[in-house]
């Protein structure tokens, strides 16, 4: 399956940490010892007259912009919160009228698998261009918090939640950057996600590395190479005991956009992934993404560029 072309959008406002520890009910200390531990120091955030729609449309021009293949035939909607929109409002019903999305005749939604979603929804639309059920899809993915409280934001002993939106084509043809196949695990035993108690919250991020390095491992990654890993931005610490406890340079992690934005729900690899073919800042031609939610959902895969950087997809 190709990347045809990818898009992403990080609103400008941001929320600082302490402000969001604050309003959880924690202390300035508390609030300072995060920032300083798991390397947070603030959230992107979508201004009061900023809608997730509108980030849509213009993820939607950009694609538009950078696409000259077939026209998208299905669109897929990811998001990691629970439905947020009044009946008949779905951001993908809203955005119908858009030019790239003029001769769309399906239309997807993949919301049960909290941040691990895009994996999710990338096995989808392999399954529908292997089945010719379609022939080029459009993946729109992010979260908003218009509706959630401040407090909302911060998971404790783990990390902070901003915003951003990401979009991608994705197709059937050859050449370019090519998704390998999916690997999607789940561990039922985390079915609680955010609302388990303080042990099982505990068992859950203890056994985050181990999650991360199976799924790794059934990807085929190399872990003494020096191609990137773009991951989920859960926070800075956990990274560098998983590279303790997995023998890996912390360098190949990207972590560049997490003391900026925080963790983006189902966006963050793919945010990363966007910046890294938008600048043409790898020498590589391959790329590991990677993402756990909450509730047990693990996805990962490599992406592989079959033909020159200058050939493959526009980010």
């Amino acid at each position: 399956m190709r990347l045809a072309a990818i898009a992403s959008e990080i609103p400008t406002d941001r929320i600082d940490a302490e402000d969001i520890v604050r309003a959880a009910g924690g202390t300035i200390p508390e609030a300072r010892v995060f920032k300083q531990l798991f390397g947070i120091e603030q959230v992107s955030a979508s201004a009061d007259n900023k809608s997730v729609v509108g980030s849509f449309e213009r993820i939607l021009d950009q694609l538009e912009a950078d696409h000259f293949d077939l026209e998208p035939d299905a669109v897929i909607y990811v998001h990691g919160l629970p439905l947020q929109y009044r009946k008949g409002g779905s951001p993908v019903t809203e955005l119908a009228p858009h030019p790239l999305l003029a001769k769309v005749r399906l239309r997807y939604e993949v919301d049960q698998y909290n941040c691990s979603g895009m994996f999710w929804a990338l096995e989808m639309a392999n399954n529908l261009l292997r089945s010719q059920t379609a022939r080029s899809i459009v993946i729109l993915a992010g979260d908003g918090h218009a509706n959630l409280s401040l407090a909302e934001r911060y998971v404790p002993g783990c990390t902070l939640m901003g915003e951003a939106y990401c979009g991608l084509i994705v197709d059937g043809e050859a050449g370019g950057w090519q998704f390998q196949p999916m690997v999607l695990h789940l561990r039922p035993e985390f079915h609680f996600g955010r609302a388990g108690t303080s042990q099982q919250m505990s068992q859950f991020f203890f056994e985050h590395n181990a999650m991360v390095s199976a799924v790794l491992k059934q990807t085929g990654f190399d872990w003494s190479g020096t191609a990137p890993l773009l991951p989920h931005n859960v926070n800075r610490l956990v990274w560098k005991q998983f590279c303790r406890d997995y023998p890996m340079e912390f360098g190949r992690v990207g972590l560049n956009l997490l003391p900026d934005v925080g963790h983006c729900y189902t966006t963050d690899a793919f945010l990363l992934l966007s910046a890294l073919l938008r600048d043409g800042k790898t020498d590589h031609d391959t790329a590991t993404l990677v993402s756990v939610g909450m509730g047990g959902f693990i996805g990962a895969c490599e992406l592989r560029n079959s033909v020159p950087l200058e050939h493959g997809a526009r980010g």
